[in-house]
């Protein structure tokens, strides 16, 4: 069976945020457009969606198979993993825990895990975990390769915690924002801590069982469609590997149907849980919220969360008097044209060219968004171009000029600089800045190898609970941080080196067996080992 897992909302992949468009008004009703979508794009869509107006029901479908592998059909009351959407639930627990006097957003994580050895666990607070601005590393996103080692299997939570503080750090506590799973799988055992109730025990008493939320809960695997669950495949058809709930819990690990979301969201917004809640969890920072993040299609502003995990692609937003919810189990990849189509907003067709295979060519690679901390890469068979968010479907790209490649269906636009080797993605109204993988675009020249192995071995800093190893590999210096990608040394001095393209310099002193790290203004010391 394929693998394919996306808990997050890497703003490249095709589980993200919905671009800007034109507003022009369609002369057809609502279960016209949205008939006609489904219509003219069949068998692209398999799962349900739900649509309201002022809390009523107007249009209502499932297309589909709840498990196409025994050609079960999909129904509006099959249930569907959400992914990221059990942020938003999890996000309310702790708004709860904080109002019953449990916790408190300012408490630190070295509060609630004094033995874990968390980097950082005096200044991480609650609510830079609720913001993603913590600034430790994604155990899901930013180390993936080990994920795919275990995320099928049940995970202790001594397991998963001995990973996260091993993972180390990408940045300064809320210094800025960078969506992370790591925060949410902390907060749920935070909540099981001070309430002394399992997650999924927490979850149905404070949220499924007052909101009789019959088809709302915490995953299982394996999946058993005959019980009402949908069991997620590819666009080839291939079903797709279970990640079990113990991995990601509040992160990703929820079920639902369209209309569970929708019940559980309007009571969300209509002050169910506390006015104070929902103006807290839409209080933005870098356009970002506490369990939900703003969207604007053309000048219709709404607010909500997106999921995906296994294929599994989920959307609950709302945008003035409309709420949209649906659910899908076959990777599916207009999630942006169909909100467009339900809101009257048309749907732009973008002007592509050729371009022969050389040119094509030029825009192949791996590239990383240290912003949203993912990899895209884009690779061609000679005629057409893909991209694929690290653990997503691939999705078709298309010239739009020689330089610049996008996908109308994601709303993506990408201009590269093939000097500096990066592109800019463009989505959701926002920028982001995506640098090609060292390995790929190192200029560092040949180097005497016995000049230079003074530099190498194990460096290990105190402050950032990670070692830096540097070596040498085919006559060029190297460094690797824990988890992450090599990356290419180039000397600026005798004892000094930088790697440009990802802001770092590193200084040695080996009469006294140290090395001084410089990134984004700030500085480390690192002992060699």
């Amino acid at each position: 069976m394929k693998t394919i897992i996306n808990f997050g909302l890497a703003m490249i992949c095709t589980a993200a945020a919905v671009a800007c468009g034109q507003s022009q008004t369609q002369p057809q009703s609502l279960g016209e457009r949205v008939d006609g979508f489904f219509a003219e794009n069949p068998n692209k869509f398999s799962g349900a969606i739900e649509i309201q107006e002022n809390g009523k029901t107007v249009y209502q479908k499932a297309l589909g198979f709840a498990d196409k592998e025994s050609n079960i059909p999909a129904t509006n009351e099959t249930k569907f993993r959400i992914g990221s959407i059990s942020k938003t639930f999890t996000t309310v627990l702790t708004f709860k825990a904080a109002q019953e006097g449990k916790l408190s957003l300012t408490d630190p994580l070295a509060k609630f895990f004094p033995d874990a050895q968390i980097p950082n666990a005096e200044q991480i607070t609650v609510d830079m975990l609720l913001y993603h601005r913590s600034g430790l590393r994604d155990v899901i996103n930013d180390d993936f390769s080990t994920y795919l080692t275990y995320y099928t299997k049940p995970q202790t939570r001594a397991q998963m915690m001995e990973r996260i503080a091993k993972a180390g750090i990408n940045f300064a506590p809320d210094s800025t924002f960078r969506y992370c799973n790591t925060g949410y799988i902390l907060l749920s055992y935070i909540l099981e801590d001070v309430t002394g109730k399992g997650f999924e025990q927490l979850l149905n008493e404070q949220i499924v069982k007052p909101l009789n939320l019959s088809n709302t809960g915490i995953s299982a695997t394996p999946i058993d469609p005959k019980k009402g669950f949908a069991r997620s495949f590819s666009v080839k058809g291939e079903t797709l590997d279970e990640t079990d709930p113990s991995v990601p819990l509040g992160a990703g690990a929820m079920y639902s149907t369209t209309s569970d979301m929708l019940k559980f969201f309007n009571a969300l917004t209509s002050g169910y849980f506390g006015n104070e809640i929902y103006e807290k969890m839409k209080d933005f920072k870098d356009n970002w919220g506490r369990g939900l993040f703003p969207m604007a299609i053309g000048d219709i502003q709404g607010i909500g969360h997106t999921g995906g995990i296994d294929g599994f692609v989920s959307v609950l937003f709302k945008f003035g008097d409309v709420t949209i919810a649906f659910c899908s189990n076959n990777s599916f990849t207009e999630q942006n044209d169909l909100i467009k189509t339900v809101l009257g907003v048309d749907v732009q067709k973008s002007q592509t060219i050729t371009l022969s295979a050389v040119q094509l060519a030029k825009f192949e690679g791996k590239y990383f968004c240290e912003k949203l901390g993912v990899y895209t890469e884009i690779t061609s068979n000679g005629s057409q171009l893909f991209g694929q968010a690290t653990g997503q479907p691939a999705f078709p790209l298309y010239p739009t000029s020689e330089n610049a490649i996008g996908n109308k269906d994601i709303d993506v636009e990408m201009a590269f600089d093939f000097y500096n080797h990066k592109f800019t993605a463009k989505q959701n109204g926002m920028e982001f800045e995506f640098v090609k993988s060292a390995v790929e675009t190192s200029d560092s020249q040949p180097i005497d190898a016995e000049q230079f192995a003074k530099y190498t071995g194990s460096y290990g800093s105190d402050a950032l609970k990670m070692d830096v190893k540097v070596f040498i590999d085919n006559n060029k210096l190297m460094a690797q941080a824990s988890g992450q990608q090599s990356f290419p040394l180039s000397p600026t001095a005798e004892d000094a080196f930088e790697f440009k393209m990802g802001g770092i310099e590193m200084k040695f002193d080996v009469a006294n067996q140290k090395m001084i790290l410089k990134q984004r203004g700030m500085e480390f010391e690192f002992v060699k080992k």
